[in-house]
C-alpha cells in the first residue's frame, strides 16, 4: 500500500511539475518531469542509484518550486508539489526501512503521514489566502483555518496521550 502512494505521489510530483513550468520554461519541466518518474519507479534501480536519486529527486523538486514561486508561477501548484515531493521521499524512507511491513502498520503510518500532509498543505492554502494570493471569501477561509486547527489539536492530544509519564 506505502509503494503505491509513493509511486502515486511521484507521478502527482511529475504531472504538477509540467502543469508549474510547461509555458515558458520546457527544459525545466521536462527534466523535473522525468526525475519524478524515474522516482516513482527507483525500486527497480540498483541501490546505488536509488540511494543518491531519492535525496537528490526531493532536492530539485524543491529548488524547481521555488524558482517557480519566485518567478511568478501558480502558488497552489507549487504548495501541492511540495506537499506530494514529502509524502513521496517519507513513503521512500518507509520502505527503505521497512519493505515488508504488515498491512496493519501500513495503514497506521498512512493515516499519519496523511494527517501531517493535510495540516501542512491547509496551513499553507491557509497562508496563501491570507496574504491575498488566493482569493477566498471569508467563510471557506474560517472553515479552512478551524480545519488546521482542529488537525493541529488532534496531533497534540495524541502526542500527549502517547507520552510517558516521568
Amino acid at each position: 500500500m506505502v509503494r503505491w502512494v509513493k509511486r502515486l505521489a511521484a507521478v502527482g510530483n511529475s504531472i504538477s511539475m509540467f502543469a508549474l513550468f510547461y509555458h515558458g520554461h520546457t527544459g525545466v519541466a521536462i527534466i523535473g518531469g522525468l526525475l519524478n518518474l524515474a522516482w516513482a519507479v527507483d525500486e527497480w534501480f540498483p541501490s546505488d542509484i536509488r540511494r543518491f536519486l531519492r535525496p537528490w529527486a526531493l532536492v530539485i523538486n524543491t529548488a524547481f518550486l521555488a524558482y517557480g514561486a519566485l518567478n511568478g508561477r501558480p502558488s497552489m501548484l507549487a504548495l501541492s508539489l511540495a506537499g506530494s515531493s514529502l509524502l513521496a521521499w517519507n513513503a521512500g524512507l518507509f520502505l527503505e526501512r521497512w519493505s515488508d511491513a504488515p498491512q496493519a502498520v501500513q495503514y497506521r503510518y498512512l493515516r499519519q503521514v496523511g494527517t501531517v500532509v493535510a495540516l501542512g498543505l491547509l496551513a499553507g492554502v491557509s497562508a496563501l489566502a491570507l496574504q491575498g494570493r488566493l482569493a477566498l471569501g471569508f467563510f471557506p477561509l474560517f472553515l479552512l483555518m478551524l480545519a488546521v486547527g482542529l488537525l493541529w489539536l488532534r496531533i497534540i492530544s495524541k502526542a500527549l496521550k502517547n507520552r510517558n509519564p516521568g
